[in-house]
């Protein structure tokens, strides 16, 4: 450069350096020759350009020497050294000059500071006026950028790429691109990065697209070069960039070097500490061949397979390479299992996902695979417990749940891991609404958002579940719309994501009762039968969902279809069973069958109310200390029904109080939403709902109910129908014969007519068909 502004406050401090020898070291465009200029036009000599000097040095002489880029300098004359002579020279930094090194040893010269040759604010303030703010913030002080602005495009990229990024280290260029990923993160390289770097940011913001374009030009062209590309992948490791670095092995062919950062990185636990994204495109760039030969690579696989909901691909990949006993949990985790105890943690973890009756034997085999983890082995741990969290939780071991969950907790958080951290406070926010406890839900779904805030990196399906966790405990609250929108917008693609069975059960129940409940019977059936076609292999989840859609009938007054979906349902538990279970409904564990047995006695109390001993059976499974107290309240629900039936009104006042006081208590009304016929029978009472209207808590959670029309005037009170009268009107609509309801409601036909005579008459209609139709436009059946 040679513009003709004399920046006198550094030329003062080179002419004033006592050394013999002045060193001007910076890249192009720094200034270097311009400063050079004056120096020379101060002592009255000629600058000198090349790789050595015209003429032989005399004593008291002074030499201005500009050596050329990529030139080879001779070494300095022995006089710089020992005194005899000065010498200004400018040079960048990959030029090396001989003899330079001994004169810095011995104190003979003096590199200047390659910050010093930055324009500084006053010289900006003097040069620009008002307009050295907008210079400096800009330029950041970088001499080419501040005084030809206009530089840009195609002319700016190729100065950059030639003048001053091809010859720098492979660190450096490292160092840069991170540098413009906004990373600030610097390798051990101190090869300096002016004028483009200031305090860990850039200094330059002018000139950083141009910049971008040309270092990406220049280290693709590294990368072709094998040498040069492992070079810059060990720069990338080097400056904590281990994706970068995998990937870039990967396009050079070194897949082993790539497979020892992946391990290093965690193995097939990298997904959790990167991201979705970078763990598809890391193992995307293994080969096929190579990967199948690699246990890790093989469980990553499987992995991202099942976080895509893609069970089945797991099982084949495990197979593929292991063999079919891969698949078989009794052979793996035998005494004698010939798998390696990283693969026999992976198996566990897949057994979330099958449906796979979990015994105490085979627990107590898998509790012996943690003693085989070094107790620094955070992940191993904390996994371990992870995967037997989920059958705690699906046999309603709650109490064993939270203490996993905890012991959890604590190897994550020694891991440093905060999205294996999110799943754990998911999970105890998850037991917490099982549970019917939503203010408690409310405080580990916090601790959720909290720590999936902390993770670095972008993961949609984990958002979703955050969102669905939050829309449910709201929806417990009063509040539908929350969980309403999720079911619009992102049900689509949450169904497509990783699928755990606790999980689904909160989506099934939650998504299948608010459609119920806010929008039709048909919507709730729609939603339920696309998780049928989706889970068609898992049997686990297809009782799940028949019991379900049983609820949503029954809660849609479809009392006829909700027995024969019952009736379909291929189990030993059936209304026979139930009715003859007297101590049995103590000792039941089985999540799936408790809830068919809740489903047949709904039916039943709905039914026969009146029916001798069901009371007694109800008490019997309240006694049961694997009931939810969500479960309890449908109970207490029941009971209180049953004694309004039998005339018994203070035992029915007494226990609704007590169950709306408890429902106050865990901030949840859902389950009473899900008893809304019964419930809607017993408060329209005006002896039980005015009672209740006594007590605050039960007020207020009535006027929840209300407010959030999950309680509403029964069919009977808009038409002055009796309520069994009502019954029998909701009975026809399904199709039921004559025969068919007597026999349901134990009365004789002739009763039944009887019934139908004054459901015509109290609707003004002359036939069945008319009644249907009028109870339909008057919104009385669905």
């Amino acid at each position: 450069m040679h513009d003709p502004i004399i920046r006198s406050v550094l030329l003062a401090e080179l002419l004033s350096r006592p050394e013999p020898i002045v060193v001007l070291e910076a890249p192009a465009g720094m200034g270097k020759s311009s400063m050079l200029h004056h120096v020379a036009r101060h002592f009255g000599v000629e600058v000198e350009r090349g790789p050595a000097l015209s003429a032989e040095v005399t004593p008291g002489a002074v030499k201005v020497w500009d050596i050329p880029p990529y030139a080879k300098p001779e070494p300095l004359a022995d006089a710089f050294a020992a005194g005899a002579a000065r010498i200004f020279i400018a040079k960048r930094p990959d030029v090396v000059l001989p003899g330079l090194s001994r004169a810095l040893v011995y104190g003979n010269a003096h590199v200047v500071d390659p910050n010093h040759l930055l324009l500084s604010d006053a010289e900006l303030a003097d040069i620009f006026g008002d307009g050295a703010e907008a210079v400096r913030k800009s330029s950041g002080g970088w001499p080419l950028a501040a005084f030809r602005s206009k530089l840009a495009g195609t002319a700016l990229i190729d100065f950059l790429a030639n003048e001053m990024l091809r010859p720098m280290p492979a660190t450096a260029l490292v160092d840069l691109r991170t540098l413009l990923d906004g990373r600030g993160t610097r390798s051990k390289s101190e090869y300096p990065l002016i004028p483009f770097e200031r305090d860990g940011g850039i200094n330059t913001p002018a000139v950083a697209g141009e910049l971008g374009t040309a270092l990406d030009v220049v280290i693709e062209e590294r990368l072709s070069v094998a040498a040069e590309a492992k070079a810059i992948a060990e720069a990338f490791v080097e400056s904590g960039r281990p994706v970068d670095a995998i990937l870039t092995f990967q396009r050079a062919g070194f897949f082993d070097s790539a497979l020892r950062v992946f391990n290093d990185e965690h193995g097939d636990f990298f997904l959790y500490f990167h991201g979705p994204d970078a763990f598809e495109r890391v193992l995307s760039g293994f080969p096929r061949s190579f990967a199948l030969q690699t246990e890790a690579l093989v469980l990553s696989l499987a992995l991202q397979a099942l976080k895509k909901g893609d069970v089945s691909r797991a099982r084949r990949l495990l197979a593929d390479r292991f063999g079919d006993l891969a698949n078989d949990p009794e052979a793996v985790f035998s005494p004698r299992s010939v798998f390696s105890r990283e693969f026999r943690a992976f198996r566990l973890l897949m057994l979330i996902y099958d449906d796979y009756f979990f015994s105490e034997e085979l627990l107590d085999r898998c509790f012996a695979l943690v003693a085989e983890f070094p107790i620094d082995d955070h992940l191993f741990r904390g996994s371990f417990y992870n995967s037997i969290l989920e059958f705690y939780i699906r046999n309603r071991r709650f109490a064993e749940a939270e203490d996993v969950a905890q012991r959890a907790m604590y190897h994550y958080e020694c891991a440093k891991s905060p999205m294996l951290a999110f799943y754990i406070s998911l999970h105890r926010a998850l037991i917490r609404l099982l549970m019917g406890d939503a203010l408690a839900a409310r405080k580990h779904a916090a601790l959720s958002a909290k720590s999936l805030a902390e993770v670095p990196f972008e993961s949609p399906n984990d958002a979703r579940l955050q969102v669905l966790l939050e829309a449910c405990i709201e929806y417990e609250s009063g509040r539908a719309e929350p969980l309403s929108r999720f079911l619009s917008l992102e049900m689509d693609d949450f169904s497509h994501g990783e699928i755990w069975p606790s999980l689904l059960e909160l989506a099934l129940h939650y998504g299948s009762q608010a459609l119920g409940s806010h929008f039709s019977t048909i919507a709730a059936r729609s939603f339920l039968d696309r998780w049928r076609v989706y889970q068609v292999s898992n049997r686990q989840f297809q009782v799940m969902i028949e019991i379900r859609e049983v609820a949503v009938l029954q809660n849609a007054n479809r009392w006829q279809e909700a027995a024969e979906r019952l009736n379909a349902i291929d189990s030993r538990i059936d209304r026979n069973w139930v009715l003859g279970s007297n101590q049995v409904l103590e000792r039941m564990d089985n999540r799936d069958e408790m809830a068919l047995v809740l489903a047949w006695m709904r039916q039943m109390v709905y039914e026969q109310p009146t029916w001798e001993g069901l009371d007694d059976l109800i008490a019997d499974l309240m006694r049961n200390l694997n009931i939810t107290d969500r479960q309890r309240i449908s109970l207490e629900i029941w009971l209180a029904y049953i004694a309004k039936r039998q005339r018994n009104l203070t035992r029915a006042r007494s226990i609704l109080q007590k169950t709306f006081e408890d429902c106050a208590r865990l901030g949840a009304i859902a389950p009473l939403s899900e008893e809304r016929v019964l419930l809607d029978e017993l408060i329209s009472n005006e002896r039980i709902g005015g009672f209740l209207a006594t007590s605050l808590a039960a007020k207020q959670i009535i006027r929840k109910l209300r407010d959030s029309g999950r309680l509403s005037t029964g069919p009977g009170e808009r038409s002055n129908l009796s309520r069994r009268e009502s019954k029998i009107l909701l009975m026809i609509s399904e199709g039921a014969a004559n025969k068919y309801i007597a026999h349901t409601l134990g009365l004789s036909e002739a009763t039944v007519k009887f019934h139908l005579g004054n459901v015509y008459r109290k609707l003004g209609c002359r036939n069945r068909q008319e009644a249907i139709g009028t109870a339909r436009a008057l919104g009385m059946v669905s």
